[in-house]
């Protein structure tokens, strides 16, 4: 057999190997739960959201039950 034939025999060979371990390994471990945040924002009749700030656990809604004035809240 040709030098270049026994190189692809034994390259497909270690591939081969290498997704059985993966898979191996793989298999006995459990899937993580995903990460899912609920948000229960739910605005009820009149309210508005007056400002968005960003805080170190999230993002924070400021809600209010009545603007009179169109102006931009710094938060």
């Amino acid at each position: 057999m040709q030098p270049g034939g026994v190189l692809i025999v034994y390259l497909a060979t270690l591939y081969i190997l290498a997704m059985v371990i993966f898979w191996y390994c793989l298999g006995g471990q459990k899937p993580k739960e995903p990460l899912v945040t609920e948000v229960p924002l739910t605005l009820r009749a009149g309210q508005t959201i007056v400002g968005i700030g960003e805080t170190t656990q999230g993002i924070a809604f400021y809600i209010g039950d009545s603007v009179t004035d169109e102006q931009n809240y710094d938060v």
